[in-house]
């Protein structure tokens, strides 16, 4: 296409009963309507109040503003600023650019729709980088939503960030501490919730007859002779309303081991997908008592145990400025 060649907009900015022609920097004509953009643009509604001296176009006296944005930003643009359209970003990259024209026409309307369609699509793949974006536009909520979601991450790779990490361009030094922090707290909490079960709830006790209590500490505190898996060392724990009770080692070994798991990746999937939850219950199968509750009582206790990890994180707070 040659510099004096131009192309016309798809619908809806192909509508030739417009007031306003928006010309992105690469030659497409967007049909436009200057009521709408003033509505919400105040950089716009000044723009359009100036005398209107623009380049005009061949077959009408309808002004032409020339863009610096190319024609796939200023569609997105324009789209998310149409009452009844949506755009459909292909990357974060397409989709922050857009965000940065939004915030040079101060189009607080758009950034708002643009943030919760790119957390919508993007956050489950680039919660770094949009914790970083949320830094960028002030965005704290969101911040908060995408350094959850970085919980999913190991911390010693949130540490070493890979060269893909292009958020890292932009994102000040104290707000990457600050997700560091963040995250090394949660993980303090949530290796904690294993080392006492004092929280567990007393509606999984039977109110009459001990027989109901989990096998984990019930094989310790009446059948340990009957445990094969249980060892010479047996720990105790506090448990409830029942106070101090000895632990079969199995089950010992994965609250160790969840607990230094949790440490690094403090959310729910590394409960779920822990080794050490199937190779407890293997353990526990070598033991006459055990044996038939473990599947049961375990799948039971690893439901509390999700349910309680959550809860104390959502009392660790992202740092604010």
């Amino acid at each position: 296409m040659s510099k004096a060649e131009t192309l016309t907009a798809r619908a809806p900015f192909d509508n030739s009963k417009c007031d306003i022609i928006l010309r992105s920097a690469n030659g497409v004509n967007f049909h436009v309507f200057k009521l709408i953009l003033s509505l919400v643009s105040p950089v716009f509604q000044g723009m359009f109040m100036l005398p209107q001296n623009m380049t005009q176009t061949d077959a009408s006296s309808i002004p032409v503003i020339p863009m610096a944005e190319s024609s796939t930003t200023l569609e997105s643009l324009l789209l998310l600023s149409y009452p009844a359209a949506t755009p459909n970003f292909n990357s974060l990259e397409d989709a922050k650019v857009v965000l940065e024209a939004a915030r040079k026409y101060d189009m607080l309307a758009v950034v708002s729709r643009a943030k919760d369609i790119v957390f919508a699509k993007f956050l489950p793949t680039n919660s770094l980088e949009l914790y970083a974006l949320s830094c960028i536009f002030g965005w704290q909520q969101h911040a908060r939503m995408a350094a959850t979601r970085t919980l999913e991450m190991d911390l010693k790779d949130l540490g070493r960030p890979n060269s893909e990490f292009a958020g890292m361009r932009d994102i000040s030094a104290f707000d990457y501490h600050k997700l560091l922090i963040y995250h090394y707290e949660c993980g303090v909490a949530a290796q904690a919730v294993g080392e006492s079960l004092t929280w567990l709830s007393s509606d999984i006790f039977s109110t009459s007859f001990i027989g109901s209590i989990m096998c984990m500490w019930r094989c310790s505190l009446a059948h340990a002779e009957q445990c094969t898996a249980a060892g010479t060392s047996v720990r105790k724990l506090r448990i409830a309303e029942l106070g101090e009770l000895p632990i079969t080692p199995w089950f010992d070994e994965y609250l160790v081991s969840t607990g230094k798991e949790l440490y690094a990746r403090p959310c729910e999937s590394t409960l779920r997908e822990s080794a050490s939850y199937n190779r407890a219950i293997t353990t526990a199968l070598d033991c006459s008592y055990c044996r038939y509750k473990v599947v049961q009582n375990m799948d039971r206790f690893r439901t509390l145990y999700i349910a309680e990890v959550k809860k104390v994180l959502e009392h660790v707070k992202l740092k604010s400025n």
